[in-house]
């Protein structure tokens, strides 16, 4: 299926400016950071399809992006993200200096690869094991972590390391490490009643407590193989993504919560449940401010978010009690870090730019699919990822943002610079 473009017109001279407010913003972070690279040699990323490059690409999932249009605007490599260009660590490594070529997928990484940075995350990967086995093939944090620890054991036989696990303990101290997990223990699992039963064992609190503890566990393990600086990225607001929005009824209420969520993270939705069916060629016009959103799944986000950054904020402490003595955590608050997304000149904030049906959220961006035009003013690339422009203005917040609102107690750049 084909559908129309969805080409907007510019949105005035005040919202332009702001985008290019906006895009001063990550060119002054690239150029300020462009002789600071020795201190951060390379970057490790954990997480899920919002920043997953290709690890899924073989795999036997529904949880893939390895074909078009994702990665229309993306010219720079191989498919697999689950966007229209790059994602918010692509980015990021921009900032740290890091490229080119941006970080590879540990999938397809070189032995030369492994100590400038490697790309572990995966899509409909969780912090709980079972989170996304209703999409397939994926590596939950527990395996990418593993995955990692291979890599080590790889570092630690080469030349430069062999026989000197106090060289590159220290050098690993030095490199980044992004994690960013969550989205999906609440979308394809928590929320998914028809797949999982945590939602019958556990209220949110219980639920949040238990991926808390299992997350700073595997953030331990990471610190047992030399991470020192860890950039930890909150869940967004996902009761507010097209996916949820299309779900939900004339009167803003859940079409039906027992209604399994098909994917969090996949490149095809073979069905979606609630809100019926139909084409992206409808009638609906985009606009500027979101419809209601599922705040039964906002408020259980809003409980794990909380919890993760009292976490942060524990660990850097550095209490007797605590393990990770020495570490750094930067917590990046996403939603409100997104709140302001529409003052950045984008002028649809409910809406994909690539899917079918009701806000283009009920299937997501199918094989071949026209996207739309105007994919600078679509805060969403589809029925849940982020357009290549929103991962610009998040990673432009989480490097250089003075508020902590954005990025608690400090930002990247700073993190980068201890």
């Amino acid at each position: 299926m084909v559908a129309p473009g969805c080409a907007l017109r510019p949105a005035g001279k005040k919202k332009m400016d702001y985008r290019m407010l906006a895009l001063v913003a990550v060119v002054a972070a690239m150029t300020a950071t462009m002789g600071a690279s020795a201190s951060v040699p390379c970057m490790y990323v954990f997480g899920d399809s919002l920043v997953d490059n290709g690890n899924n690409n073989n795999m036997l999932s529904l949880a893939r992006a390895n074909y078009r249009p994702y990665g229309i605007d993306f010219r720079e490599g191989p498919p697999g993200r689950f966007t229209n260009g790059r994602t918010m660590v692509d980015f990021l490594s921009d900032m740290l200096g890091l490229r080119p070529p941006l970080l590879p997928p540990y999938a397809t990484a070189a032995p030369a690869d492994l100590p400038r940075g490697v790309n572990f995350a995966s899509g409909a990967s969780g912090i709980r094991p079972e989170t996304g086995n209703n999409l397939g093939g994926h590596y939950p944090l527990s395996e990418q972590v593993d995955h990692f620890r291979s890599a080590v054991r790889d570092m630690s036989s080469t030349p430069r390391f062999r026989g000197n696990a106090t060289r590159l303990a220290a050098y690993l101290g030095r490199c980044i490490f992004f994690v960013g997990m969550g989205s999906n223990d609440y979308l394809n699992n928590y929320f998914m009643t028809d797949y999982y039963t945590t939602a019958q064992q556990y209220d949110p609190q219980a639920y949040a407590s238990l991926l808390l503890a299992d997350y700073a566990a595997q953030l331990a393990e990471l610190y047992a193989l030399g991470a020192r600086k860890f950039v930890v990225a909150g869940v967004g607001n996902i009761g507010c993504i097209p996916y949820e929005l299309a779900r939900m009824d004339d009167d803003d209420q859940p079409s039906d919560p027992s209604t399994p969520s098909d994917d969090g993270d996949n490149g095809i939705v073979i069905s979606i449940g609630g809100g019926g069916g139909g084409d992206s060629n409808s009638n609906q016009k985009p606009t500027t401010q979101q419809q209601g959103c599922n705040d039964t799944i906002n408020s259980a986000i809003g409980i794990y978010n909380k919890g993760l950054q009292s976490m942060v904020r524990r660990l850097n402490n550095g209490s007797a009690q605590q393990k990770m003595r020495g570490a750094r955590l930067v917590f990046l608050d996403t939603v409100h870090t997104g709140k302001d997304l529409a003052a950045h000149g984008f002028t649809v904030l409910d809406r994909g730019c690539c899917g079918v049906g009701r806000n283009n959220g009920q299937i997501t961006c199918l094989p071949l699919q026209r996207p739309c035009d105007d994919r600078d003013q679509y805060v969403f690339w589809d029925a849940f990822h982020p357009t290549e422009a929103a991962n610009r203005i998040y990673a432009a917040k989480a490097f250089n943002s003075t508020s902590t609102a954005d990025a608690y107690p400090i930002n990247v750049s700073q993190l980068a610079a201890i």
